[in-house]
C-alpha cells in the first residue's frame, strides 16, 4: 500500500467514525430538544477536525461544508439559539452528514468526492447570520487589524519584544499572504506554522489562536510570524514559506530588519532533513552544537520539546480486516493439520503415552490461539444498532409519526464479517417496521394505545450463534391478506387452512412480494424483505417471523457467531461424509420409533409427537447411489429454517465435528455453479473433505 493510499484509508476510518459519534449525539440532543453547551463544544471540534484532515487531502468541497458547519456552532458557542431554530439545525447539520457519508463513500470506492454542498453551505450561513443579527453586535477591531502597514506596525514589535532568544540565536519575523480565494486561511496557516515550528525553539503567531476561525482577518492582513532561531536555518524556513501551497508572496526579515539570502549549504540541508524527520525527539533548540538554556514558553507559541518527555503508549491499533482473514485462514489449516497429525494410523502404537501427552499440550495451545483470534474478530454490536435510530427519526419525521427506538443487548459480540453483513437486514426490518408497523398518533390513540410507538433492537448470544430481534409494537400482519397475495403470485395451491402462521409469514421474503398497494419512498416494491433473506442467507444465518395483527411483529434472526468456524453434525450417506449445522438442528431420532406416512402426491412424512413433518433423503438430493434406503436402517435429524421444518434422512450419525468452513472451490462453482443445499466445504481430521449443508436453501421454495 502506497503512503497516498495509507492516507486515505486513515482518513475514511476516522472521519467515519467521527461521524457516526456526531449523529448519535445530535439525534440525543433532538430528543433533548437542543444541546448542552459540552455537546455544542463537541460537534465545533468534530467539524473543525474533519475540516482540516479534508483541506490537507484537497477534499475542498467536503472541506467547504464542514468548514460551514463549524462556523455556525461557533456561533452558537457564543449566542445560544432560541429553542425555536434548534429543530431546523438538527435538520441541516443532519443533512450535512450524509453528504459527508457520501463523498467519503466515493472516497473509499476510489471515486472522486465531486459532490455539491453549496445549497447546505448556503443554508448554513443563513443560520449564523440570524443568529448573529439576534445577539449582541460583534466588538469593532481594533485599529491594529485595520490594514496589512498599520497592523505590521503595531503587530511585529509586539510579538518580537515577547520573545527572548538564547545563545547563537536570533528574532526573525516573516508575513505571509495567501492566494485570494484559496479558502480555509486559518487552517493553512497552522499548517505553515506546523511546516517550520521544528526548525525554531520559539514561536508566536498573529492572530494567536489558530484553533478558532479567524479566516477574515488572514484573508485582510496576511499571517504574522515571529520565532527564534540559528542564522543557517534562516534561509531554510524563508524557502519553506515560499514553496508551501496557495501561499502568495513571503517578506521575511530579522530584528534588524534585514533581508535574508535565499542560500543553503549542503551540510544544512541534511541537518534539516534530520530534524524533520524526527519530529518526536527534537533539541530544546535547534542548533546541536550550543543548546539554549531553557526559556519560559511564550503564551501562544509552542513550547521547547524537551528530551525527558515520555512518549504516549496507544494501546488500540486499527488492523485491516484482510490480515485478520488470513491469520484465521491459516489458523484453520494450523487445526486441521493437528488433527490429522494426532489421528494419524502412523502413531497408533502401544507405546504412545509420551506422543498422547504432547499430542494434549498442543491441542490446549491451538485452542487458546483459536479463542484469540476469534476475539480479535469479535466487536460490538452497538455500532449497527445505534445506526437505526437516524433511520427511525427520519420516517417518523417524513411519515408523520411518533416512534422511539429501544435498543437492548448492545454489548453483544459479533464476527466483523457477520457485522458487515448485518447491516442491511436491519435497516430494512426497521424500515419495514416504521412503514409497515408502527401506526400514526391518532391510529394508535384510537386503538387504545400510546401516541409514540416503539421499536426495539434486542442482541443476546448463546454457546455458538447469537438471536437478534427486531420488535414493533404496531398493526401486525394480516395472515389472510399475506395469503391472497401468494394465491395472485401463484406461490401456492395449499387450502388457506393448511399454511401455517410460520408459512404464511415466510411469503414475504420472497423477491418482489409486498402487500402495499401503492409504491412509497420507503417500501411497495417487495424488495426489502428479499435483500434480507438473502444477507442472512449468505453469512449462514435464518429468520422467523411472529405477528399479531393489531400487537406487533417480531423478526428474530439466528447467526452464528463467526464464519470462519462452525459446529456441526457429522453424518454420512453412502460414502460421502455431510455436516449439519448445529444452529440447524432441533432433534436426532430414530425413524423405526416413529409413524412414515406417504401422501397421494408421494410425498413422505413422519409424525412426531403428533405433528407431520416431510422427509428429504439425502441420497436422492445429491445423487448418491449407495446410500440406506430402509428407514429402519438410518437415523434422521429434525431441522428448521425460515421456510419451516423437515427430517433429513441419512445412513448413519457420527457425533459432533467443529468445522473450519470453506467455501466451495472455483473450478466447481465456475462449472456447475452453487449447488443447492451446500454452503460450503471443510477438511476432516483424516484428511478427506465434508460438506456443509446449507438447511435455509435445501428447504427453500422453488419460485419462478
Amino acid at each position: 500500500m502506497s503512503e497516498m493510499d495509507s492516507m486515505v484509508s486513515i482518513y475514511v476510518l476516522e472521519n467515519g467514525q467521527l461521524l457516526e459519534q456526531l449523529e448519535e449525539l445530535l439525534l440525543g440532543g433532538e430528543k433533548n430538544d437542543g444541546l448542552s453547551q459540552e455537546q455544542v463544544d463537541e460537534t465545533f471540534r468534530v467539524m473543525h477536525t474533519i475540516k482540516g484532515s479534508s483541506a490537507m487531502m484537497e477534499y475542498n468541497e467536503v472541506a467547504t461544508l464542514a468548514h460551514a458547519v463549524e462556523d455556525l456552532f461557533s456561533k452558537i458557542r457564543e449566542n445560544p439559539p432560541p429553542d425555536s431554530e434548534w429543530d431546523r439545525i438538527f435538520d441541516v447539520v443532519l443533512e450535512s452528514i450524509d453528504f459527508f457519508k457520501d463523498e467519503i463513500g466515493k472516497i473509499q470506492n476510489g471515486e472522486s468526492p465531486d459532490g455539491d454542498p453549496s445549497a447546505l453551505v448556503d443554508e448554513l450561513h443563513s443560520m449564523r447570520n440570524r443568529l448573529e443579527n439576534g445577539g449582541e453586535a460583534e466588538p469593532p477591531e481594533e485599529t491594529a487589524a485595520s490594514g496589512s502597514a498599520d497592523a505590521a506596525a503595531g503587530i511585529l514589535p509586539s510579538l518580537m519584544a515577547r520573545l527572548a532568544p538564547g545563545p547563537d540565536e536570533q528574532k526573525c519575523w516573516a508575513h505571509i499572504q495567501f492566494e485570494e480565494g484559496c479558502q480555509m486561511e486559518t487552517i493553512r496557516a497552522d499548517s505553515v506554522r506546523m511546516a517550520v515550528q521544528d526548525l525554531c525553539s520559539a514561536m508566536l503567531t498573529w492572530p494567536e489562536d489558530l484553533e478558532t476561525n479567524a479566516d477574515e482577518q488572514i484573508r485582510k492582513d496576511g499571517l504574522y510570524l515571529a520565532f527564534l532561531t540559528t542564522d543557517k536555518y534562516v534561509p531554510v524556513i524563508r524557502q519553506t514559506l515560499e514553496e508551501t501551497m496557495l501561499v502568495q508572496t513571503v517578506e521575511m526579515g530579522t530584528d534588524a530588519d534585514l533581508d535574508v539570502p535565499l542560500r543553503m549549504e549542503p551540510e544544512v540541508i541534511e541537518e534539516v532533513a534530520e530534524i524533520i524527520s524526527k519530529p518526536a525527539e527534537p533539541e530544546p533548540a535547534p542548533a546541536p552544537a550550543a543548546p539554549a538554556p531553557p526559556q519560559p514558553a511564550p503564551q501562544n507559541g509552542p513550547a521547547p520539546r524537551k528530551k525527558e518527555d515520555k512518549p504516549v503508549t496507544q494501546s488500540f491499533i486499527n488492523v485491516n480486516v484482510s490480515k485478520i482473514d488470513k491469520l484465521m485462514n491459516l489458523l484453520g489449516e494450523i487445526v486441521t493439520t493437528e488433527s490429522m497429525v494426532t489421528k494419524s494410523a502412523d502413531f497408533a502404537t502401544e507405546e504412545r503415552e509420551n506422543f498422547e501427552k504432547q499430542a494434549r499440550q498442543l491441542r490446549k495451545l491451538t485452542d487458546e490461539l483459536q479463542d484469540i483470534v476469534m476475539s480479535i474478530r469479535m466487536v460490538p454490536i452497538a455500532a449497527t444498532f445505534h445506526k437505526m435510530q437516524r433511520i427511525v427519526r427520519d420516517i417518523a419525521k417524513k411519515t408523520n409519526k411518533k416512534a422511539e427506538l429501544i435498543i437492548i443487548g448492545e454489548d453483544t459480540e459479533v464476527d466483523k464479517n457477520i457485522i458487515d453483513n448485518l447491516s442491511d437486514p436491519l435497516m430494512h426490518l426497521v424500515r419495514n417496521a416504521m412503514d409497515h408497523g408502527i401506526e400514526t398518533p391518532e391510529e394508535r390513540i384510537a386503538a387504545g394505545k400510546e401516541p409514540t410507538g416503539h421499536v426495539t433492537l434486542e442482541a443476546n448470544s448463546t454457546s455458538g450463534d447469537i438471536i437478534v430481534r427486531v420488535i414493533d409494537d404496531g398493526g401486525g400482519m394480516d395472515r389472510d391478506k399475506i395469503i391472497a397475495k401468494a394465491y395472485e403470485r401463484g406461490l401456492t395451491q395449499k387450502p388457506a387452512s393448511e399454511i401455517s402462521e410460520k408459512e404464511a409469514y415466510g411469503f414475504t421474503l420472497l423477491p418482489g412480494f409486498s402487500t402495499n398497494d401503492e409504491v412509497t419512498e420507503y417500501s411497495g416494491r417487495g424488495v426489502g424483505m428479499d435483500v434480507v433473506h438473502k444477507n442472512l442467507e449468505t453469512i449462514g444465518g435464518n429468520i422467523t417471523i411472529d405477528s399479531e395483527l393489531g400487537k406487533g411483529t417480531t423478526f428474530t434472526m439466528h447467526i452464528p457467531l463467526t464464519l470462519a468456524i462452525m459446529d456441526g453434525m457429522r453424518v454420512t450417506v453412502g460414502d460421502s461424509t455431510y455436516i449439519i449445522p448445529t444452529l440447524s438442528i432441533r432433534e436426532s431420532l430414530e425413524p423405526r420409533l416413529h409413524k412414515i406416512i406417504t401422501e397421494p402426491n408421494g410425498n413422505e412424512m413422519i409424525i412426531i409427537r403428533g405433528v407431520c413433518y416431510p422427509i428429504v433423503r439425502l441420497h436422492r438430493v445429491f445423487n448418491v447411489g449407495d446410500g440406506v434406503e430402509n428407514f429402519n436402517d438410518g437415523i434422521m435429524v429434525l431441522v428448521e429454517s425460515e421456510w419451516g421444518e423437515a427430517c433429513l434422512f441419512a445412513d448413519e450419525l457420527l457425533g459432533e465435528q467443529q468445522a473450519v468452513v470453506k467455501p466451495m472451490p472455483l473450478y466447481v462453482t465456475k462449472t456447475i455453479g452453487r449447488i443447492k443445499g451446500i454452503g460450503g466445504c471443510t477438511i476432516m481430521g483424516n484428511g478427506a473433505i465434508a460438506l456443509i449443508l446449507d438447511i435455509n436453501s435445501l428447504l427453500s421454495h422453488d419460485v419462478a
